[in-house]
């Protein structure tokens, strides 16, 4: 069922339409905070409080078509709510508890194949790094482009940037992540 009709029923108190939309969106918005918090312990409740605000705001939304935008700016609302937080909390290290290395997603293959794997996951860990380093202006225009799915004409209204500026940042983003992946680019030259 296409997204704008399932926002419709969900308006009008459909609570299976509504599932539907929270089940369609939950791993977008987990991955937006995953890029956006790279240092995040609570990712899953920045998820949860951006569904939870989602569900309660939709009856709001006037216009379907603007979906993806509004729940752009809730998880960017979020976000900054966060850093703000963040800012005013000290940073704390707990002796008693050992610190896991392990990554936070991992992709899954289809058909698993150590090498494969092994490969996908480093790159998956040299993208998000590379995004992380990213200028705060770079990562965000990036993550709502790649990660949010936004439009350069959406980006640019949700940001208040001229359009020029959003295809320039993301490019520049662009191509450090290529500078960064050369040596895991195969070339036949």
């Amino acid at each position: 069922m296409p997204l704008k009709k399932l926002i419709k029923l969900a308006q009008e108190n459909d609570y299976k339409a509504l599932k539907e939309i929270i089940q369609r969106e939950e791993n977008k918005i987990h991955l937006t905070f995953y890029y956006l918090c790279p240092d995040c312990d609570n990712l899953s409740d920045l998820t949860q409080e951006a569904l939870l605000k989602m569900s309660r705001g939709l009856k709001n939304l006037k216009n379907p078509d603007t979906f993806r935008g509004w729940l752009n700016k809730i998880i960017s609302n979020i976000f900054y709510d966060h850093l703000r937080k963040k800012s005013k909390c000290l940073n704390c290290v707990s002796t008693d508890e050992e610190k896991e290395n392990s990554a936070a997603c991992e992709i899954c293959d289809p058909c698993p194949c150590p090498d494969e794997t092994a490969i996908n996951h480093e790159v998956s860990e040299i993208i998000r790094e590379m995004i992380i380093k990213l200028p705060d202006t770079f990562r965000l225009v990036t993550v709502l482009r790649e990660i949010g799915g936004m439009s350069y004409e959406e980006i640019s209204k949700f940001t208040g940037t001229e359009i020029g500026t959003v295809k320039s940042r993301i490019s520049r983003a662009r191509a450090k992540l290529r500078e960064c992946l050369k040596p895991y680019i195969c070339s036949n030259n």
